[in-house]
């Protein structure tokens, strides 16, 4: 197995000050695997208070937990104190820590046979959950009872998901029983650490499996109780957002802009990811007209890249075959399809005398022009445009023309 040096130095000056170290957890799991770990923890009997002394740059990063994360020149090292955790009350964090005398021990609190894996430069492999053999069945299984496990910390009920979905592996079934009886506990999760196992599990190789926790009330808060053919989110690109937005087309009954919105907000989703998801819903919702200026004009509010990856949705839950438009959007290809595309911005509207929304009527018109006909696209020709609309359109209330016309007496 492959441990970077600056991890085996670690390990080497906590040995040579008398305590032993080993590294854990998913580290461990993904060399095993022949991947590439992401980040690397040591299990140790040193107390934190010793390492800060041991290492010159180091930060506390969980004194609640013994952690502290030792600055190598390469990578942090989170170092933690053996230890065991008892009495979950708010089924996420542990009521009392306290340190253990082994790794055997520090082992058995973990979540899953494969993440209770620890590994010595010179013992090797500690595995007391027999979790390489289950690395090679391709299994996803609870150290111990799956309903303690998943009681103590609900949230391991997706990273169970999430851990088959990524790795491609099956679910222990009694492990996968208890992930559908105790999804209901996934209400008291916060909604932040639901939405980062969530994206993980959709952008997996198995993202169908949502579905487990679906059916049973996991996200029910959320407005997510059931989904209607959870195998076609596999064929859906593997980026968040579009997964994300298969999931909510096949989990919603009626899909709206509203519902969409307010759920994701719920999800804690940030403002962009949640216009991206809307952008894509109205593209998929809504009756592709067939030719392209009425394409442009139904779309017009859609960005054209965000149009086309809404295609690849189309192609798959609506059973389309999406080959006429994307030929269609070819032929835009440069093209404005909305208001900020326009050569021609409010400030030059205003120059004209039009105020508030008025300005906005305009911009809204001169974009219809362009629609028929890009060639307009210049900032001489809209305004032009322009200057003819301000006899024809009412002033708005208190709105003063700057116009040459209005300035006659």
């Amino acid at each position: 197995m492959f441990i970077p040096k600056d991890v085996l130095d670690v390990i080497e000056t906590l040995e040579s000050a008398g305590y032993e170290a080993w590294v854990v957890g998913g580290c461990v799991r993904d060399s095993l695997l022949e991947r590439n770990p992401k980040d690397y923890d040591v299990a140790s009997s040193c107390p934190p208070s010793d390492v800060t002394k041991l290492f010159s740059r180091c930060v506390n990063t969980g004194a609640a937990y013994g952690t502290v994360t030792v600055l190598t020149p390469s990578i942090p090292v989170e170092v933690t104190v053996f230890r065991t955790e008892s009495v979950y009350s708010d089924n996420r964090h542990p009521d009392i820590v306290v340190p253990a005398n082994d790794i055997e021990t520090d082992l058995s609190r973990r979540d899953f046979t494969i993440n209770a894996m620890a590994w010595h430069p010179v013992r090797k492999l500690c595995d007391p959950y027999d979790g390489q053999s289950d690395l090679i069945h391709q299994t996803v299984k609870t150290v111990g009872d799956p309903y303690t496990r998943f009681s103590e910390d609900a949230l391991r009920i997706l990273r169970c998901l999430r851990f088959a979905s990524v790795l491609d592996f099956n679910i222990d079934t009694a492990t996968l029983e208890a992930v559908r009886f105790l999804s209901p506990s996934l209400s008291r999760i916060s909604a932040e650490r639901i939405n980062t196992e969530l994206i993980k599990l959709l952008t997996g190789v198995r993202p169908e499996l949502i579905s487990e926790t679906v059916t049973s009330g996991g996200l029910s808060r959320f407005g997510i109780t059931h989904i209607s053919r959870p195998f076609l989110l596999r064929k859906i690109p593997t980026k968040p957002i579009l997964r994300l937005t298969a999931l909510l087309w096949l989990s919603l009954n009626n899909v709206s802009v509203t519902n969409v919105t307010g759920l994701l907000k719920a999800l804690r989703m940030d403002n962009a990811a949640i216009y991206k998801v809307n952008c894509l819903i109205r593209a998929i919702s809504t009756p592709v007209p067939a030719d392209l200026i009425s394409l442009k004009q139904t779309f017009c509010n859609i960005p054209p890249k965000i149009w086309r990856e809404a295609l690849s949705l189309r192609a798959v839950l609506l059973e389309e075959n999406t080959d006429g438009i994307e030929e269609m959007l070819k032929q835009t290809a440069g093209e404005p399809w909305n208001r900020s595309m326009l050569s021609v911005d409010g400030s030059d509207i205003a120059v004209l005398g039009f105020q508030g929304k008025a300005i906005g009527r305009v911009l809204t018109i001169l974009l219809e022009h362009v629609l028929k006909d890009p060639s307009l696209n210049t900032h001489k020709s809209l305004m032009a445009i322009a200057e003819k609309l301000v006899e024809k359109m009412p002033p708005e209330p208190n709105q003063k023309s700057n116009s040459p016309e209005s300035c006659k007496k």
